[in-house]
């Protein structure tokens, strides 16, 4: 049975000209299921100058992110990318946390009923 807190990964179809921004942890792995992707960033800096590169991703490519940071994703043709957080405590404490959220609906919903009273009154 496959659990929840192990599956950490995102299929994003995206049409043509379409653009995605995303922050990414460094270790994550893109990969896109079909069409031509264009990666931009995360911005770094080379020699007092903010250096942003570029990578084309044709379907089936993956690429696996160096360093954390923001993400463009611009699809010039019409395709699909998968997004893959790194393995690690915080991203499985941030599934767990959506998880129990989303199993606890009902209980999050306030719930009269009286304030018992502990000292009542004698006559």
């Amino acid at each position: 049975m496959k659990s929840d807190l192990n599956d950490i990964s995102t299929v994003v179809p995206l049409a043509a000209g379409q653009c995605l921004r995303l922050r990414v942890a460094a270790g994550t792995v893109l990969r896109a299921g079909a069409g031509e992707l264009e990666v931009t960033g995360p911005p770094q800096w080379l020699a007092d100058t903010c250096h942003v590169p570029q990578r084309r991703l044709r379907a089936g490519d993956t690429w696996i992110v160096p360093a954390r940071g923001w993400l463009v994703v611009s699809a010039s043709r019409a395709g699909a990318l998968s997004v893959t957080a790194p393995p690690g405590w915080l991203p499985r404490l941030k599934a767990w946390l959506a998880l129990s959220w989303r199993r606890a609906g009902a209980a999050r919903q306030p719930v009269s009923g009286q304030i018992p009273d502990p000292a009542p009154e004698r006559l």
